[in-house]
């Protein structure tokens, strides 16, 4: 096992700056050669884990992932058809019948304020925002808000304030973003995230949210570890998910030979979620269960001053009082 690892090390040197070679099914291959297996033998019983977009793709594999080891899932879901088809499949699979299904549209704030009030749990040990859209054409929630940045954060924004008494009541709680490596290609810029210039373009507009999901999944962390709390984020590569089948079809058609499955991809989600390793460092960057940069590309780091117009602008879009003082 030392000389996988040792091998392991040496071509995450070599061959993680090449983004294909790392973010692809071959990285994958390559990084789990350092993984420690126990870290992902555990037994869950007791544990609740709420999770978003969980009825396909990465969040399906980690509800999956999450029920097999015991624990109390719940999926929240837009679809209600869809989501108990997941339900009843991982209840079937797994053998766990405390897997449970409540719909919520992200994109709509009275919808996660709903959800938020009416969830029956009074605890929550591990929250995972994975939920995320990437529209070919700009659209706008109820809310007034272009629908990409209502969904993908607005509403898990929301969300998180609206579970965060339950979160803070859980064992070694935790709050898990799933962020995109495309978010490498964008500065945080608050006037862009909020308004997009037109064209409008899909793909920048999901990586700009990226972009800001990592600033604030930051942001959260410094803020709620004295509540012990601990905020991660993460991505997964480039997974063939149906979300990538449906809004980035010649992208897929590309790279199909060489993308991760969704398990692969739903890996570090699993690990976060499940070990207990990085509890103690939280408000870091994850790829494949490693720490990674939030910065690849010269020249993306945000001007002074856009972090602390993220965090206010977010308040104001969900009409929220300061989130530290939702805190027990």
């Amino acid at each position: 096992m030392s000389l996988l690892r040792g091998l392991g090390q040496l071509g995450d040197f070599l061959l993680d700056w090449t983004v294909v070679c790392s973010f692809d099914r071959t990285g994958f291959a390559r990084h789990r050669l350092t993984f420690e297996p126990q870290d992902l033998a555990v037994d869950l019983r007791g544990r609740v884990c709420v999770i978003t977009g969980a009825n396909s793709g990465l969040g399906y594999a980690t509800a999956w992932a999450l029920s097999r080891r015991g624990a109390s899932v719940w999926l929240l879901c837009r679809n209600a058809e869809r989501g108990e088809e997941a339900r009843l499949r991982i209840v079937e699979e797994t053998g766990n019948s405390q897997v449970h299904l409540e719909i919520v549209d992200l994109s709509s704030l009275e919808s996660v304020r709903s959800l938020a009030a009416r969830l029956p749990t009074e605890h929550i040990d591990v929250l995972v925002q994975n939920a995320g859209i990437l529209p070919a054409e700009r659209q706008t929630s109820a809310d007034g808000i272009e629908l990409t940045l209502a969904t993908n954060l607005v509403g898990p924004f929301a969300l998180a304030a609206g579970l965060l008494g339950r979160l803070q009541r859980g064992r070694d709680p935790r709050m898990i973003w799933v962020s995109s490596g495309g978010m490498y290609s964008q500065q945080l810029d608050v006037d862009s995230l909020g308004d997009p210039p037109g064209p409008f373009d899909g793909v920048a507009a999901y990586a700009r949210t990226k972009r800001a999901m990592v600033v604030l999944s930051e942001q959260l962390a410094e803020r709620l570890a004295p509540a012990g709390v601990a905020v991660h984020c993460m991505h997964p590569g480039w997974a063939d998910t149906p979300g990538v089948k449906s809004q980035l079809p010649l992208f897929r058609k590309v790279t199909k030979a060489i993308l991760r499955t969704s398990e692969q991809g739903a890996d570090t989600i699993v690990w976060l979620a499940a070990c207990d390793e990085a509890q103690t460092t939280p408000g870091l960057f994850w790829f494949d269960r490693r720490p990674r940069s939030t910065h690849l590309v010269p020249g993306k780091r945000e001007p002074s001053g856009e972090r602390g117009r993220l965090w206010t602008a977010l308040h104001e879009w969900c009409g929220l009082a300061p989130i530290e003082s939702l805190l027990e």
